[in-house]
């Protein structure tokens, strides 16, 4: 009969060969890496470990307990955790949980490989093999008899009943013990842990308690963490949880971290690492988990080395979502600890222990981020009320706020609210944000837009840019707007150099190659213009503001075909004012006055019922060749103090700059003949 759970393997405790071969599958320990045939088949690192304590078991059972010992040493993991897991190891094998071809589960019990095992051994060159338990065998383990009674659907965190903080951080999984003292106590914490693995019957395998020292990491990413509840309705909080790490992490100046819009794309993928790392230009990447239950909070985070593919370090975070925060923070700092970067004194206050908030209102936040992030009219109205939420659960809440301000100013560039009402509402969230945190960077990001936008101040809007950038060099929101900033004034060389940092950080996020389709738009390079707008579309060919870029760029070197079918495309993407508008512009321009004039009168109507920003109505009038009208309508934009006035200076209004009213209202607005 086949041993029972819980019973030593005595091949346990044989060393590791360098692979094994499981069927039809290689799986190579050392890179880490699992073939069929020429194919290599990406896991991720959980999915390996878990592969790995399987085969290395075979024929036994495994049970959820040793499961949990083996590939989550020193954490209780519920089976439903290793549930899911199992479901994302076989999805990714191709095997049939019905008809299982590697990987058999025993009801309420655990799991064991039921395929022939080898292990390939150099100096036989032949392989070991390790016969799988016959049928009756498992058919005895699964009697109801010896059921162990877990069960598989549980799903609750199952946690010390202790509310205090948990202890430092443990070590690394695959790394030492942890620098504790002089070479004497480490040489007896080494035995000692020897002695233990040893005595529990190889339950860590022995490769993790060697010491590894870890390489000096200067670019990281961090991907989408795994959403472990089964609960498709908790994807938010996974998403919400993955900006924040990558918030925190981008703070570390000596660290170029990847910003969100690129790893997003790795959502629920199966790209291998080597693969994203290449593409992303990085030297580790930071991938885990998150479940949540109640008000408590399970973080699993892994750092995984790429060139070559190499795990460095491994933790687990487990916190009420009071000390989600400092939680967070943890993270940030244990990671810039393992990849040995030197943090100043600023970024390890900024990375210190942080305010508890209250858990209903981080829920609020976390939702109201994750409609942010669409950019969607209705989505930045949802997220303003999630937001307004947060606050009123926790007036003192500075991320609610600061999440607040931004909505806000997108609302304002938008045209999707007027701007006396966007801007003052933005600076007055961004300012309470401040005085309750004065690390927020996106916040001093708002202020500048405010500043540059609304106010019309351009030295202040440049100095609240450069400190969002001092105090988070990788993000991308301040980055953008101060590029914008730089191109309005004439800088365009500045601009572009800001644009082509912004790609480093972003290389395969849309909107970093329309930030620089816009720049180089406005600095009158359109052949490099469209260039990047196209490449921005080869990763969205739905993003309306790289197509509108593209469209104004082939619209300047006379190819209004093109230009009108692109704007027509994006007008079917969304019905804003600004897309109608340029197409009307367009249509003018070839002539076509009548569609020109239709789109005139139903804007016109529009304005009625609801805000358009008159400079869309001044740029078709601009097109038709009727100056005093579109000055008429530039001064009413100007007087309601609208954002996008700034486009005065774009190419798509050059025929007025003969006009002397083009001059007078440019010095009015501060930018540069």
């Amino acid at each position: 009969m086949a041993p029972q759970a819980g019973t030593t393997n005595t091949r346990d405790l044989t060393p590791d060969p360098a692979r094994y071969q499981v069927d039809d599958l290689i799986i190579d320990l050392a890179p880490r890496r699992v073939r069929r045939a020429e194919t290599v088949i990406p896991l991720k690192a959980l999915s390996f470990d878990l592969l790995v304590a399987l085969v290395r078991a075979a024929p036994n059972l495994l049970s959820f307990d040793q499961l949990s010992e083996r590939v989550w040493p020193g954490l209780v993991v519920t089976p439903e955790t290793i549930v899911q897991r199992v479901k994302l190891l076989r999805s990714a094998l191709g095997d049939d949980p019905h008809a299982p071809r590697y990987i058999e589960g025993v009801r309420g019990r655990g799991y064991r490989m039921v395929a022939e095992v080898r292990r390939l051994t150099e100096r036989q060159g032949t392989p070991e093999s390790i016969v799988p338990p016959s049928l009756k065998e498992r058919k005895e383990e699964e009697s109801p008899n010896v059921h162990a009674g877990i069960a598989a659907t549980e799903t609750a965190i199952v946690s010390s009943p202790s509310a205090t903080p948990p202890a430092p951080p443990r070590p690394a999984r695959w790394g030492p013990l942890g620098w504790i003292g002089g070479p004497l106590i480490m040489m007896a914490l080494l035995a000692a842990s020897w002695a233990i693995v040893y005595y529990r019957g190889a339950s860590k395998p022995a490769e993790r308690t060697s010491v590894v020292v870890s390489p000096v990491i200067h670019s990281l990413a961090v991907l989408p963490l795994d959403n472990l509840s089964g609960d498709q309705a908790q994807e938010y909080f996974a998403d919400g949880m993955t900006d924040e790490l990558i918030t925190e992490l981008g703070k570390i100046g000596a660290l170029r971290v990847i910003s969100r819009t690129s790893v997003m794309q790795y959502k629920g993928t199966r790209t291998p690492l080597s693969d994203i790392a290449h593409k992303l230009n990085v030297e580790a990447v930071l991938e885990g988990t998150v479940l949540r239950s109640g008000n408590r909070v399970r973080i699993t985070a892994q750092l995984v080395g790429t060139a070559p593919e190499k795990h460095l370090w491994a933790e687990s975070y487990e916190r009420d979502l009071t000390d989600i925060l400092t939680l967070q923070r943890n993270v940030a700092r244990d990671v810039a600890r393992e990849i040995r970067v030197k943090l100043s004194p600023r970024e390890q206050l900024t990375l210190g222990a942080a305010r508890p908030v209250n858990p209903e209102a981080h829920i609020a936040y976390l939702k109201g981020l994750f409609f942010l992030n669409k950019l969607s009219p209705d989505d930045l109205h949802r997220s303003v009320e999630f937001f307004d939420q947060a606050i009123a659960l926790d007036p003192t809440y500075a991320q609610a706020y600061e999440g607040l301000s931004v909505t806000h100013t997108y609302l304002g560039i938008f045209g999707l609210i007027p701007s006396r009402e966007a801007f003052p509402a933005a600076k007055t969230a961004a300012l309470k944000a401040l005085e309750l945190d004065s690390t927020l960077a996106d916040a001093y990001a708002v202020l500048g837009q405010v500043s540059k936008q609304y106010e019309r101040d351009w030295a202040e809007a440049e100095r609240m840019y450069r400190r969002a950038l001092d105090l988070n060099p990788a993000g991308w929101l301040a980055r953008g707007w101060y590029a914008g900033l730089l191109s309005s004034t004439g800088r365009f060389d500045e601009a572009i150099k800001l644009d082509t940092q912004a790609r480093a950080l972003d290389p395969i996020s849309v909107n970093s190659g329309t930030f620089l389709g816009r720049d180089l738009y406005r600095a009158r390079r359109y052949d490099e213009a469209i260039k990047a707008c196209q490449e921005a579309l080869e990763l969205d060919p739905r993003h309306v503001v790289a197509l509108w870029f593209l469209a104004q760029s082939l619209e300047q070197k006379h190819q209004f075909p093109e230009a009108i079918a692109r704007l027509q495309t994006a007008t079917s993407l969304s019905d804003g004012p600004p897309y109608r508008a340029h197409l009307a512009n367009a249509y003018a321009l070839t002539g076509n006055r009548a569609k020109a004039l239709k789109i005139l009168e139903e804007l016109t109507a529009r304005s009625n019922e609801r805000y358009v920003v008159p400079l869309d109505i001044a740029l078709i009038y601009t097109g038709l060749g009727d100056r005093d009208s579109a000055f008429q309508w530039l001064e009413k934009a100007y007087q309601e103090r609208a954002a996008r006035i700034t486009e005065l200076a774009e190419p798509h209004f050059d025929s007025l700059r003969s006009d002397p009213r083009f001059a007078d209202l440019m010095r009015r607005i501060g930018l540069p003949l």
